[in-house]
């Protein structure tokens, strides 16, 4: 194999290897805010039949919109890709959603702030403080 050919499939397999990671956070993303909005009591639907799928992918996708239905509002996260479904709610299960999330963010803080401050003590214990 010459030279050009090699540079060529290293080209190829990093192309490769980069939209495997973007398809994976891009699941991950997916995944993580589905399962959020089943917590927070979104009901999930299918698009089960061509009909469906084919209003699903007109949708704004992985984005909480909302819809005035009959003076109330509904909160659609549509996932035309990877659940091929809807995910419906209303004010108080999006009310519950957000406040799902900042919980989970507040939590992740912690964590955080709690691994940096025993990652410093353990350096300080163990290099002494002129470090």
């Amino acid at each position: 194999m010459g030279g050009l050919a090699v540079v060529r499939l290293g080209a190829l397999l990093v192309a490769m290897l980069l939209l495997a990671g973007c398809a994976s956070r891009e699941r991950r993303y997916a995944d993580a805010n589905e399962q959020g909005l089943a917590a927070a009591g979104f009901q999930q639907r299918l698009a089960d039949t061509p009909e469906k799928r084919a209003h699903l992918q007109a949708l704004t996708q992985r984005r909480i919109l909302v819809y005035k239905v009959r003076d109330r509002l509904v909160y659609v996260w549509a996932d035309a890709a990877i659940c091929q479904c809807l995910y419906v709610g209303n004010e108080a299960q999006f009310q519950k959603y957000e406040r799902l999330g900042l919980e989970q963010k507040l939590d992740q803080e912690r964590r955080t702030a709690a691994e940096e401050n025993e990652a410093a003590s353990l350096f300080s214990e163990t290099w002494g403080p002129s470090y």
